[in-house]
């Protein structure tokens, strides 16, 4: 498996909250995904007040995730890119549904990573078989 560095934790973690985010205000549910997920890929562990602040600093910022994520995805290994749209698509699963918003955004991730249809579909399954 490949390490997991620093700035990989970052989009990472941003992909995550901006899940969160796309349907209003951060939920109690998604920030315990969040917690979870993030300890879980990373093997560090993050507060919620952490992830309020990379909440609020996205907010701030003039580009978009999938922009950022475009412009670095060349230089991130296929495992840190599945690891990004497994973890945000965790944390849109946290609250029992998806909406079409959330989803639209979700795509947006994976397009700009660079991921293909039939790849994503497989990372969407093992999340989801891995949940369910």
């Amino acid at each position: 498996m490949t390490e997991i560095q620093s700035t990989d934790r970052v989009f990472i973690l941003k992909a995550m909250v901006a899940m969160a985010a796309a349907d209003g205000d951060l939920h109690d549910d998604e920030l315990a995904t969040i917690c979870t997920v993030y300890e879980k890929n990373t093997g560090e562990a993050i507060s919620a007040d952490d992830i309020n602040t990379v909440s609020q600093s996205r907010q701030a910022q003039t580009s978009s995730l999938p922009e950022q994520l475009a412009e670095v995805q060349g230089q991130l290994a296929r495992e840190v890119k599945e690891l990004i749209l497994s973890s945000a698509y965790m944390v849109l699963l946290a609250d029992g549904r998806v909406s079409a918003r959330e989803r639209k955004k979700l795509m947006d991730v994976a397009v700009a990573l660079k991921i293909s249809d039939i790849h994503r579909s497989i990372i969407f399954e093992d999340v989801e078989r891995a949940l369910g």
